[in-house]
């Protein structure tokens, strides 16, 4: 009988899981990932001299976070670059790289955390942010090629890379629908836990009054015996010098 299963990779996720949940590793990646995507802010105002917000803050406004649809859409925009923008554009996919690849090791570890006391059928595993990273990869591998390239034309492929971008985008909004359903599920089984806890510590405090009330009780029997017997001792001995001076 088959059954279903969100997680179609449960020996990968279970691998993943082993390697990500190390809190060395968690925080090297997290400082990886900022050192990048601060590399990345400041390659992106090179590449787009206009990428700044209304408060004169960077952004990432370049192709790769644009919505192309077309190749002339792809292709214009690196044209619009000039020569040291897209040479700019090229370092920053390096770092592009080692972003992807570092922000993708905490993304996994809040799934893995989350899910691994939900069901298995239930869990999703690692599958869905592993994939997001990938497929960027594969974009900055693509726009590499493009870069290289310019200014000669091949449409295909430039509208091949503009369907990997748009897919690119929606793999990562599903990864971060993903990481805040895992933060929710996760205070939810750790609340779960916490009361399962403190649940079991009543009970195991209850049990070990009752014990030593138990033990109190044997005391106190064994106290009353011992005073009954010493009373009774006590009469034994009274009686005879009683006898005695009755005879005298």
């Amino acid at each position: 009988m088959l059954r279903f299963n969100l997680d179609p990779f449960p020996n990968f996720t279970r691998n993943v899981a082993n390697s990500v949940l190390n809190a060395r590793i968690l925080i090297f990646t997290v400082v990886i990932a900022k050192l990048a995507l601060d590399r990345l802010y400041k390659y992106s105002v090179i590449i787009n001299p206009l990428a700044y917000d209304a408060d004169g803050e960077a952004t990432l406004d370049i192709l790769e976070y644009q919505n192309p649809t077309t190749a002339n859409e792809v292709y214009y925009a690196l044209k619009s670059y000039g020569a040291k923008g897209r040479q700019a554009y090229m370092t920053y996919l390096f770092y592009d790289v080692v972003f992807a690849i570092a922000r993708t090791v905490p993304l996994t570890a809040i799934t893995t955390w989350a899910f691994k006391k939900v069901p298995a059928s239930l869990n999703p595993g690692v599958w869905l942010p592993t994939l997001s990273m990938f497929v960027e990869l594969f974009e900055s591998f693509l726009l590499f090629g493009l870069l290289k390239g310019f200014p000669h034309r091949n449409k295909s492929f430039e509208l091949f890379t503009a369907f990997v971008i748009r897919f690119k985008k929606l793999l990562f909004k599903a990864t971060l629908a993903l990481a805040f359903v895992s933060v929710l599920v996760g205070v939810y089984y750790a609340f779960h836990s916490l009361l399962a806890d403190s649940v079991v510590l009543e009970k195991d405090r209850k049990d070990k009054q009752a014990a030593r009330d138990e033990v109190q009780g044997v005391i106190r029997e064994s106290a009353a015996r011992r005073a009954t017997a010493a009373a009774a001792a006590a009469g034994n001995t009274a009686s005879p010098s009683t006898e005695v001076k009755k005879d005298a």
